[in-house]
């Protein structure tokens, strides 16, 4: 399911609205923004985001709601784009989503919100919980089992609420940190067109879309379809872009040895078990010593993948009787995203390849040598591009992600106090990547080969044999997963008994869910033959019972509760892992008509994932020439060998997590509406693979074990035996007498806790003119804490000393001056410290900041063609900033951090009903 969107969507302003009184229900009329005969009203049918009661408001928590005035603001072409400007999704805020589908699709095909980033980007599973209309649609991705919002069509989406604080005593299994709840609309009359164009250098954007629907009183029908697409960002359109050596005095030099003239690099030794000494540097095409072809390889990259949207959703509501109602939602919707750059690589050149006497310089001899006691053959390592050969853009990186469903929900009045409410939801994915390549292994036997016709020419790639060259290029990583869900919920809620604040409600339910997924990937494979892989599939069923009680327990004197509690809680039986039970409890105490005090606490978990749960029964064994994990205190000898184990234990737990939240709502005076809110989270037995870093073997002591004499063929054995054909892995080592220095554990397994607390604000004031209104806003996250311990052997680091953002801030200014509306709105996301490096130092990085414009002009209805035309501009980073410089050498730094912008860019739209 896609996100086309309706990108109309909010600059700036003031995320968040807490609703500390009841919800509002926003009439389907108009799109963008209701219009005076179609004003919010209460209704006692609306149940808010983290709540099962019909009515009535979320006690003890606050939420955050976009509704349809401020989804226009934006211009976003997705939900995601949408979600990035809620201070509280900080791994988007003052960022582009997208970004995230261009660093390596074989271990990301999705972009998810992460609120206060509890769970690890790459983790198949979430912490924070998406639904659309209060229920789950099937996952996506391949190696991720998450919604995508982008895949939820917005042109049907009436409005966003996102609870901030734990629901699994609500909803289950995923709502750690919280839930992003997209509700569509019910209603439409006519027939609405709207599109936007947007251009900034080097880029562009665009996206149309159309709803037709017919209201009839008693029901109504409508058809809403997106479309959106976008234009690709290279590393050389945007300066800030570098992919630099940072070790060095200014002014840097390229760090890459893959340009279109190779880097040779001779009296390399290569010995079997893979020991590397003496290595001297020759460039082509003159080889002089210690000379290197270097180049910034990030330029011909993409940062920002092209992509294109499709989505659309059909809605039926109809009232059958007095007492019943359906709603069917039918949707569809697919995105497809793709990253281009130049085919790399390098290849050991043997004496024998035809090549190599016809290219070295005189006096370069390949011949065998020794090095300690093993046999070894002196080897050119020569790295190459192809672009002189096939030009730019020959490597492919792309995702296709479709996502289509089918529910109902059917609601019958008991009585005047009691209503059942039934849903039936089916919803499936079908998601993939492929990422071309070079054969590593056809490679290798073309760089040893004898003839001019089978050995490859990496000194001037424009001079080999095409034949071999379509033979190299023919391979892929590539991946698909499909995920079928199906679930089934009823709900009996109603009036209790009278309190003296009002009535106690309760509501109670039973859920069966049916989960079942489908997997398969290759690597090395070739172009086109995924296909031929069989799938491994995965299945579970869980069977939940809930309730929530809300009681008014004080009467105010007015007709309202000074004081109401609840509780809620929920039992989860999983087919596959065992069970789980999660309470809440939560209270909002109103000493005055201008201020409510709230606090709740609860547990919440995350399941293992099907896909995590498949992985330990397709764990795998690998045999590696090289030591990526040295033991200072047990030094790796020359030629050692490591052998690795990856996919996933038996015996996964749940995550889970104690959170709480204490604040306060106020609303001092007309038009004047502020909150404060105090958050604890700790998660627990977080899902990851052990964290690869320098601490690596002291923070995992039994996943990496080391041995400089070897281990026994018995040790390898046990070892290799925990995977399906592991022990035909190790025994060709085991029979040649290989030294296996290292044993490497890297399956995904229960590892570690994150303690999160901080701070989460919001205020807001309108102010009647005789010209119109004034409004400003502003809200923000203030982390306060974030400790983590990423192994119960590890010790307890303080992430938010170094690395993570202490502020986000948001804020707005705007006018309405009758049809004409201005708005200012300031993104703000702090600087952090770092641990010191480069050349020169650099031990912080700068805070980042944009400004972003909105006009919206409704055209007077002067004529039928003019009526109920919108004319909108959106200038996103006014002032063109880029983001802060960041000078260090990791992998996917490329010299900025703490943010990332298109530039200035200006969006046109428009909107029109008929």
């Amino acid at each position: 399911m896609n996100v086309c969107t309706w990108a109309m969507a909010a600059a700036g302003l003031a995320v968040a609205g807490t609703l500390p009184g009841k919800a509002l229900a926003q009439s389907a009329g108009n799109a963008a923004g209701p219009g005076p005969e179609e004003q919010a009203t209460v209704s006692d049918e609306i149940i808010v985001t983290g709540t099962l009661l019909r009515g009535e408001p979320l006690i003890g928590s606050s939420s955050i709601s976009l509704d349809s005035t401020k989804l226009q603001e934006t211009a976003a072409l997705s939900s995601n784009e949408l979600l990035a400007t809620i201070p509280q999704v900080t791994n988007y805020f003052n960022n582009v989503p997208l970004a995230d589908l261009a660093i390596a699709v074989n271990q990301i095909q999705i972009s998810r919100p992460n609120l206060r980033e509890i769970s690890p980007e790459t983790a198949a599973s979430s912490a924070t919980l998406i639904l659309v209309d209060g229920h789950r649609i099937a996952s996506a991705g391949v190696n991720q089992a998450s919604i995508d919002p982008d895949l939820i069509p917005i042109g049907a989406i009436e409005r966003v609420e996102v609870v901030t604080e734990g629901g699994s005593a609500t909803y289950g299994a995923d709502a750690v940190a919280g839930t992003i709840n997209f509700i569509t609309r019910k209603r439409f009359d006519g027939v609405k067109v709207d599109g936007h164009y947007g251009f900034a250098d080097n880029y562009w954007q665009w996206d149309a879309n159309a709803t037709a629907g017919k209201d009839w009183g008693s029901g109504s029908a409508y058809v809403a379809y997106s479309y959106s697409k976008s234009d690709a960002l290279y590393g050389r359109e945007r300066s800030f872009i570098k992919d630099v050596n940072y070790g060095a005095e200014p002014p840097y030099v390229p760090r890459d040895l893959t340009c279109a003239n190779p880097n040779l690099s001779v009296n390399t030794v290569i010995p079997i078990f893979g020991a590397t000494v003496n290595s001297v540097n020759y460039a082509a095409p003159d080889f002089q010593p210690g000379t290197q072809n270097l180049c910034d390889n990030s330029q011909d990259e993409t940062y920002i993948p092209r992509a294109e949207r499709h989505g659309v959703l059909a809605g039926l509501t109809q009232e059958l009787d007095s007492k019943t109602s359906i709603d069917i939602r039918a949707y569809y919707g697919q995105r497809k995203t793709q990253s281009t750059g130049d085919l790399t690589s390098s290849v050991a050149v043997t004496p024998a390849n035809p090549y190599a006497a016809t290219s070295l310089p005189a006096g370069l001899v390949l011949g065998p040598t020794t090095v300690g006691p093993y046999a070894a053959v002196n080897l050119a390592n020569v790295s190459f591009n192809l672009r002189p050969l096939l030009g730019p853009d020959s490597k492919h990186s792309d995702t296709l992600i479709k996502e289509w469903g089918f529910n109902a929900e059917l609601k019958h009045d008991l009585n005047s106090n009691w209503q059942l409410r039934t849903l039936f939801n089916w919803s499936a994915s079908d998601s993939s990547y492929e990422l071309t390549g070079i054969s590593n292994s056809r490679l290798g036997a073309a760089g040893a080969a004898t003839t001019a016709d089978t050995a490859f020419n990496p000194f001037d790639v424009t001079n080999n044999n095409p034949a071999l060259v379509a033979d190299l290029i023919d391979s892929e990583i590539a991946g698909q997963a499909k995920d079928d869900l199906f679930n089934a919920r009823a709900i009996l809620e109603g009036k209790l008994l009278d309190l003296p604040g009002g009535d106690a409600r309760l509501a109670i339910g039973y859920e069966y869910m049916h989960d079942s997924l489908s997997q398969r990937f290759g690597s090395d494979i070739r172009i086109g033959t995924l296909s031929a892989i069989p799938f491994s599939t995965y299945s579970r069923n869980v069977h939940s019972v809930f309730g929530e009680l809300q009681a008014p327990l004080l009467s105010d004197g007015y007709g309202g509760s000074m004081l109401t509690v609840s509780a809620s809680a929920r039992y989860d039986k999983y087919s596959d892992f065992g069970d789980t039970f999660n309470p809440k409890f939560g209270a909002t105490f109103k000493p005055a008509e201008w201020i409510s005090l709230r606090g709740n606490w609860g547990t919440s978990f995350t399941a293992p994932t099907p896909l995590d749960q498949l992985g330990s029964s397709r764990n795998t064994i690998g045999a590696f020439p090289f030591v990526p994990f040295p033991n200072p205190a047990d030094p790796a000898p020359p030629g050692a060998y490591t052998v690795g184990l990856q996919g996933s234990v038996s015996g996964l737990k749940p995550q889970k997590a104690d959170t709480w939240s204490v604040g306060a709502d106020l609303t001092p005076i007309d038009g004047l509406s502020a909150s404060v809110s105090y958050y604890d989270v700790n998660f627990k037995d977080i899902l990851r693979t052990p964290k690869v870093d320098a601490d690596i073997i002291a923070n995992y002591p039994d996943n990496v074990l080391t041995n400089s004499a070897g281990f026994s063929a018995a040790d390898l054995l046990a070892f290799a035996a925990q995977a399906p054909g592991g022990t035909a892995t190790v025994q060709p080592l085991i029979d040649s007498g290989t030294l296996v220095y290292e044993l490497v554990d890297f399956r995904v397994a229960n590892y570690g806790i994150l303690h999160v607390k901080g701070i989460d604000f919001q205020a807001s004031y309108n102010h009647p003119t005789s010209f119109g209104s004034v409004d400003l806003a502003v809200s923000g996250n203030r982390p306060l804490s974030r400790k983590s311990q990423v192994s119960p052997e590890a010790s307890v680091v303080d992430e938010l000393a170094t690395e993570h953002p202490k502020l986000y801030l948001q804020s707005s200014l705007g006018a309405s001056i009758g049809s004409f509306r201005a708005q200012a709105s300031w993104n703000y996301t702090g600087g952090y410290d770092i641990v010191p490096t480069g050349t020169p130092v650099q031990d912080h990085v700068s805070s980042f900041s944009t400004v972003n414009l909105f006009f919206k002009y409704d055209v007077p209805a002067s004529s039928a063609i003019l009526k109920d035309l919108t004319l909108t501009l959106n200038v996103n980073n006014v002032f063109d900033q880029d983001p802060p410089v960041l000078r260090r050498n990791l992998p996917n730094e490329f010299g900025f951090a703490n943010g990332f912008s298109f530039g200035r860019m200006f969006i046109l739209g428009a909107s029109k009903k008929f």
